[in-house]
């Protein structure tokens, strides 16, 4: 995806989007490996930067440790991958996730980060 798609497709995001300042890792619940760095959040989705391109449709479940109340919550989500973009010459990608799978227990604690 180009930067002025990404452009467009921010302008038209209807859900409210929160920066995550820690910049968790993200993991791969199946094999264990750090798959990137959280950079953003909502109810629906997330946006990561990460060391390899993941190419859209790839399906993953991740675990997501967040800050919530001075404590530390892993969160599990089931994604999929929209769309992935050179982030610069540092041979990082930015990759943009749906989620399409989560517990009404998670989905309330990101609900809880992005509406507070």
């Amino acid at each position: 995806m180009n930067s002025d798609a990404r452009i467009k497709d921010d302008e038209q995001r209807k859900l409210s989007r929160v920066s995550i300042p820690e910049h968790p890792q993200i993991f791969d619940v199946h094999n264990k490996t750090v798959v990137g760095q959280l950079v953003n959040l909502s109810v629906e989705g997330l946006m990561m930067m990460g060391p390899s391109p993941i190419s859209p449709g790839t399906v993953l479940q991740l675990r997501i440790p967040l800050q919530c109340n001075d404590e530390t919550i892993d969160i599990q989500v089931g994604v999929e991958s929209l769309w992935c973009d050179d982030a610069d010459e540092s041979g990082l990608c930015w990759t943009g996730f749906h989620i399409i799978d989560i517990s009404p227990e998670h989905l309330e604690i990101i609900s809880t980060l992005v509406y507070e």
